[in-house]
């Protein structure tokens, strides 16, 4: 593979490979380097970047090529072909070591995945980006508004600028001379969770008579995103001006066998990515005057993620560990996926409306949900109402038993406003993952509203479709909710 700082990309071979948006763009967003000063011995130099005090335009463009694949059912795995086009514009404001603002001008991808079409974009009132990296990856919220799933994968890509210093030798180093990254530094820079191990050398090839060096890394690693295993090569070329301590080219080729997931599909994809890098003049919107009306602290606030199910007509805020699966107008499935394990699945049913100022009382639901779950309640252990911070109405019924032999735990909730809007969330768990699922369901339902524009439940009386008994998981071993009406 060949990189050149013109404006053209050449790769030996592009292999097929999908990518999810939110690991294909993922994979190139911005990426920037920063290094070094003058040598300090003859042909000896510290790579190292400052970026204290400093303003820089990121212009990244991104192509991705390659195959998704799927297995709906649990069992016969499908492939689709993917392509994904990218090209990010932003300015970026570093705060600290380990905090980083950034404005996107531009944030916009055009794929293709079977066929299909689809044009995304980062809205424009989400365009301020707080990062932070003094966790195990970079950290991307919005200081002002919740982000959704689709638009944080939009950003969160592999060679994150304000990561990728990392992946600079501790020591001054010689022309020719390797070093190998931490595998902290290589799973920053390739926006995964975890390396494991990993073979990844960077090599300084020239110094100019400019100051500028010349830096390549190649290799492969082997490591985990959301615990699914992950295969990774990757191959790039940077320049490095050393007399600013600032990167101002990256490019790369990173090719990636990831497998599939409890929540997410699996794929085979080339991603490549050319990133420039320059320095500029701060901008208003990252002023200090700007600033200063901001929140830019990594509290769980910004880190929570917005779903909005238009044709159900709610929405909801939650924890990044949710996962929504499937969506129609009368049945939304959520999956909790934490370090790769599913923790529990969600199910949120629009149920019949009743008519204004009727209510379900919390007797009447429990009676309910002991009709749901038939033969397999063991008995309820709470049952309880309240109103959630949206002012909608709460009732909430957990119960034990067993299905299929396996101890299940079941939470249920029935949310209704005055109007007679209803609908109900049954998450379901097995009973040893309790500790760990915690109280995830009250922060998950804290957050649910309803959308009044949004097209409205059926009426009272009306004849409405059976929700599906058991809804398809990918792998899981969870046993399936059943539906309150």
């Amino acid at each position: 593979m060949f990189f050149d700082a013109s404006t053209a990309i050449f790769v030996t071979k592009n292999h097929g490979k999908p990518l999810i948006r939110f690991a294909i763009v993922n994979c190139a967003a911005l990426a920037l380097l920063c290094v070094s000063s003058p040598a300090i011995a003859a042909d000896t130099w510290k790579l190292e970047e400052d970026l204290q005090g400093k303003t820089r335009q990121i212009n990244t463009d991104l192509k991705v090529q390659g195959t998704m694949r799927i297995n709906p059912d649990g069992r016969k795995v499908r492939h689709y072909p993917m392509a994904l086009t990218g090209q990010y514009v932003a300015i970026e404001r570093n705060l600290s070591p380990t905090t980083a603002i950034r404005y996107y001008k531009k944030a916009e991808t055009e794929s293709t995945a079977n066929e299909k079409p689809l044009k995304d974009s980062l809205p424009t009132v989400k365009r301020l980006i707080s990062v932070h990296t003094d966790t195990t990856g970079p950290l991307l919220s919005s200081p002002e508004y919740t982000l959704s799933r689709e638009e944080l994968e939009l950003i969160s890509v592999p060679g994150n600028p304000a990561a990728l210093g990392q992946l600079l030798p501790q020591k001054a180093v010689k022309k020719d001379q390797a070093w190998s990254p931490d595998n902290k530094a290589i799973a920053q820079c390739l926006g995964i969770d975890a390396v494991n191990s990993h073979e990844i050398t960077g090599v300084l090839t020239e110094v100019d008579n400019s100051g500028v060096a010349k830096i390549t890394f190649a290799g492969k690693a082997s490591g985990a995103i959301q615990g699914v295993a992950t295969e990774i090569e990757l191959k790039a070329r940077m320049n490095v001006d050393t007399r600013q301590k600032l990167i101002t080219w990256f490019a790369a080729s990173i090719e990636e066998d990831r497998a599939i997931g409890h929540a997410v599909p699996g794929f085979k994809v080339t991603a490549v990515v050319r990133t420039q890098i320059q320095a500029t003049q701060p901008i208003e919107q990252l002023s200090d005057s700007s600033l200063a009306k901001i929140d830019l602290d990594a509290n769980r606030g910004p880190q929570m993620l917005s779903f909005a199910g238009k044709q159900a007509g709610f929405r909801v805020l939650h924890d990044r560990e949710w996962f929504a699966m499937a969506e129609t107008a009368k049945q939304t499935v959520f999956r909790m996926v934490s370090d790769g394990e599913l923790l529990a699945q969600a199910n949120i049913n629009r149920l019949t409306n009743l008519k204004p100022g009727e209510q379900t009382t919390l007797e009447g639901f429990e009676v309910e949900v002991k009709k749901a779950l038939g033969e397999r309640l063991g008995q309820v252990i709470d049952a309880a109402q309240s109103v959630n911070s949206q002012g909608l109405r709460e009732l909430r019924v957990s119960a034990v038993g067993t299905a299929d032999g396996m101890p299940i735990t079941w939470i249920y909730y029935l949310i209704s406003d005055d109007q007679g809007h209803r609908y109900s969330t049954v998450f379901t768990f097995e009973t040893k993952l309790a500790e760990q699922f915690g109280q995830a369901d009250r922060s998950f339902m804290s957050g649910f509203d309803l959308i009044n524009e949004a097209q409205q439940p059926t009426e009272a009386g009306e004849t409405e479709e059976a929700a599906p008994e058991k809804p398809a998981l990918i792998q899981a071993r969870i046993e399936p909710a059943t539906t309150i009406r």
